[in-house]
């Protein structure tokens, strides 16, 4: 039963460092969930996979900054 269970992407967009993912990264968290609904997975393990999602998205705004700022001129190299 389907009870209007929204799309994978809209779940997870309320993550609020899901934006913080590059497109590419996103795709690949959507794809991850996707396979591991259809396993018996626990919450423990969902828990630890966001975790690692929170980590990669922190390193994306972060590399994302530092090209902001090479970009601008204000970081030389």
């Amino acid at each position: 039963m389907d009870h209007d269970i929204p799309p994978l992407e809209d779940v997870l967009g309320k993550l609020p460092w899901f934006a913080e993912l590059t497109a590419r990264h996103q795709h690949d968290l959507v794809d991850e969930v996707a396979k591991r609904l259809a396993l018996e997975t626990t919450r423990d393990d969902y828990a630890s996979l966001l975790e690692r999602w929170c980590g990669i998205a922190y390193g994306d705004v972060k590399w994302a900054r530092l090209e902001l700022l090479r970009e601008s001129g204000l970081l030389a190299g």
